[in-house]
């Protein structure tokens, strides 16, 4: 009997301005052709080592980031076998190729340049990248100065899960509550709030706002419509953090804490790439 394997995948939210569908799929092959090592924490670095160029005509780009560990090849060296530190004659012999690296794993990824959101694997065959080293790992290649003349300020956030604003509004007393909105895509907001919230950011120069709300003492903040489509936009557009009161105390609740996480089991004998595709799928309709 085939044993059952677990996969994940989280997303982040990537925004150009002006953005178009053509602008979205330039600046993702513009990131495969940097061909950058990029950092990602501590001495793990990575590349995007894979792009489907068939999907040209398509809304949905594939890809591969290879991440590896960087060696300090100055650094000091322990031989196991002595217990002591390594002799110069030892390290003078350790001989590997600048070109080579250590320790590989790879995660898939593919980017939908319609609603320019990018889903990852999370978790898959028992290795895991997280949401904040796949966030590092983007913004770090985004920041290359040879994107910035092209491209512009490119904002990258991870997605968090709806259920996150549930998690604010659930505090009994809400005493303070901070909302923080990047720049937003005009397809990501309705109504008047769109033109608001655009023009009022475009007139200022401003990539950002933060709203916050204290609430008068001895009350809590109420949630309404106008702060549900706040807090809603901040999901995938920034973050809010809410400062309360609960049974037990003093209470605090980000929605950075809870991104979003598509999770399904799997038989070992299907292909993860097609059970990637599927939670992809799933991701984007959630």
């Amino acid at each position: 009997m085939a044993r059952r394997q677990k996969m994940e995948v989280g997303g982040l939210n990537i925004r150009l301005h002006p953005h178009s569908e053509d602008r979205y799929r330039d600046f993702l092959y513009a990131l495969y052709q940097l061909k950058a090592v990029t950092s990602i924490r501590g001495d793990r670095s990575g590349l995007i080592t894979s792009i489907d160029r068939r999907s040209n005509e398509k809304s949905v780009i594939s890809g591969i980031i290879t991440t590896f560990l960087e060696i300090d090849m100055k650094g000091e060296w322990f031989n196991t076998d002595t217990m002591k530190e390594a002799s110069t004659n030892e390290i003078e012999a350790i001989n590997i190729p600048t070109h080579l690296r250590p320790n590989v794993k790879s995660y898939r990824f593919n980017f939908d340049v319609t609603d320019h959101s990018l889903v990852f694997e999370h978790y898959s065959e028992q290795e895991r990248l997280t949401h904040q080293s796949a966030l590092t790992f983007f913004r770090n290649l985004a920041s290359n100065r040879k994107l910035g003349s092209e491209f512009g300020d490119v904002k990258i956030s991870i997605i968090q899960s709806k259920g996150s604003a549930d998690r604010i509004f659930a505090i009994p007393r809400i005493t303070d509550l901070d909302i923080l909105i990047e720049k937003p895509n005009a397809d990501l907001w309705g109504g008047n709030f769109e033109e608001i919230a655009e023009e009022h950011l475009e007139n200022k120069n401003a990539r950002s706002m933060n709203v916050v709300y204290k609430a008068e003492a001895g009350q809590g903040i109420e949630r309404d419509d106008e702060l549900n489509t706040l807090v809603t936009a901040s999901l995938r557009n920034g973050r809010t953090v809410a400062k309360g009161y609960g049974p037990n105390g003093h209470v605090r609740v980000s929605t950075d804490d809870y991104p979003k996480v598509v999770q399904d089991m799997y038989e070992e004998d299907f292909a993860p790439s097609s059970v990637f595709e599927r939670l992809s799928r799933v991701f984007r309709r959630r």
